[in-house]
């Protein structure tokens, strides 16, 4: 965008958090309903971090508030690694991924809260049928007009960030030739996608007040476009990815998504605001990266060319290139390039099961990988 080099002083230290869901595993490699009895063991050691989710078999953790990336892998590893412990007496295990191979929807147990009937009520099979994992990151943005200029700017980069995230290649035991298939379920929700472009915070709050005036929401939490601005905190939430399945792979997401923020916000500092498209246009490029992952070819929308996602990895870094080190965040932005190099966790999972034949093997692997480099909390 310009020559000159930024300031660190210039780079805004922007927190951040991480929200993970992920799968209970059982010894059959079958999803698993244990989140009441998980809960209770957890309450003393991880409080308020640990969540229920809609089905039983899920369990989300998130992070405290984090000044940097470091804080968020100290996080990430030790919510993890907490996780293993609880779950290891009862002979299960922890696995991220955006899909389970092959358990089924309608096997799942639905979670005892009031929150999750009235979305039954509302949303009828298409909630049923949720049997998906996210990965969510939170950039804190306190001025509530900046928060929505980069989110309008920071569309641009939604696909990117899933196509190096993608882990869902398997839906009900079938190889659906997609690398999110995460991505069609939860398309079928309202209010999600690419969101639409708006003028300020008072244009943005307009809409979410239409929304609750005319009954269609209770308020802003129950918009799930693929970024948005928090109902309740002073951050923009990265909602599109896969469950991350490595800590690296969790990390280099978080530490791309700050940076890209960060380095936005510094182009507006300079009077150098990035070019917004339509949505239109950058749904074109989340089908491909839904479609491909790091193997799609993206539209780069400036030069209205295709251009492989490999290539355009190396393109982010150049983009963030100067603010990373200021954030302290260059090793897992890098880390991009690596999975540039190796494939994503859906193409680990498609060679496992191309090697084995069996989808129980991928189960294997995936919750090998999820707790890779995880020193086990040992509970006592």
């Amino acid at each position: 965008m310009t020559s000159r080099r930024v300031d660190p002083a210039d780079v805004p230290k922007l927190t951040i958090g991480i929200e993970e869901e992920f799968q209970i595993v059982d010894a059959d490699r079958q999803l698993k309903s244990h989140i009441d009895t998980l809960l209770k063991a957890a309450a003393g050691r991880l409080g308020d971090q640990i969540k229920p989710e809609m089905m039983q078999s899920v369990v989300e953790i998130g992070t405290k508030i984090c000044r940097d990336i470091a804080e968020a892998r100290a996080e990430i590893v030790r919510l993890r690694g907490t996780l293993a412990g609880l779950l290891r007496p009862a002979g299960l295990r922890l696995a991220s991924a955006g899909t389970h191979p092959f358990s089924h929807w309608q096997e799942q147990e639905v979670t005892e809260h009031e929150r999750y009937k009235i979305l039954e009520a509302e949303l009828q099979d298409v909630i049923r049928e949720l049997l998906i994992f996210g990965l969510h990151v939170h950039v804190g943005i306190a001025d509530r007009d900046r928060r929505i200029e980069v989110m309008n700017e920071a569309r641009y980069f939604l696909p990117h960030l899933l196509a190096i995230s993608t882990s869902s290649p398997f839906w009900l035991a079938r190889n659906t030739g997609l690398r999110s298939y995460r991505q069609v379920i939860w398309s079928r929700f309202p209010r999600t996608g690419i969101p639409p472009d708006f003028s300020s915070w008072d244009d943005f709050e307009n809409y979410v007040e239409l929304l609750v005036r005319t009954g269609s929401i209770d308020d802003g939490k129950k918009i799930w476009w693929d970024v948005r601005p928090h109902a309740f905190y002073p951050t923009l939430e990265f909602r599109i990815c896969d469950a991350a399945t490595t800590v690296d792979e969790s990390l280099c997401v978080a530490a791309l998504t700050q940076a890209i923020c960060a380095k936005l916000l510094v182009l507006r500092d300079r009077n150098l605001g990035f070019r917004k498209y339509i949505p239109a246009l950058i749904q074109e490029n989340k089908w491909r990266a839904t479609r491909g992952g790091m193997d799609a070819k993206l539209i780069d929308l400036g030069k209205q060319a295709e251009v492989p996602m490999k290539d355009l990895a190396a393109e982010i870094c150049e983009f963030v290139d100067d603010v990373v080190d200021a954030l302290g965040s260059r090793r897992e932005c890098e880390y991009i390039l690596t999975i540039a190099r190796e494939g994503t966790s859906a193409d680990r999972q498609l060679r496992v099961w191309r090697e084995t034949g069996h989808l129980h093997a991928v189960v294997d692997a995936v919750c090998e990988e999820t707790v890779r480099g995880v020193p086990e909390v040992i509970l006592g």
